[in-house]
């Protein structure tokens, strides 16, 4: 998985975003330009945190766990 470590946020690409949630990185990147999910771009890429992944989706879903491990949303 690509992570960036900033202070204590692990920060992740949108295509591995993509990979545990159940959107594809262009509608990701689509949700980050509208601000509904938030994200920090860096160079020319977004990237964005779990946490945020899981606030959007319980926003959006109701209750659900991200794992980045195992590529699944509950």
């Amino acid at each position: 998985m690509e992570t960036e470590t900033k202070g204590k946020t692990n920060l992740i690409s949108l295509s591995e975003a993509a990979k545990i949630t159940p959107y594809t990185a262009d509608y990701l990147n689509l949700l980050v330009r509208r601000g509904k999910l938030p994200a920090k771009k860096v160079g020319r890429n977004w990237f964005t945190s779990e946490a945020a992944l899981q606030w959007y989706l319980r926003r959006r879903h109701g209750p659900v766990t991200v794992h980045a491990t195992t590529g699944a949303s509950h």
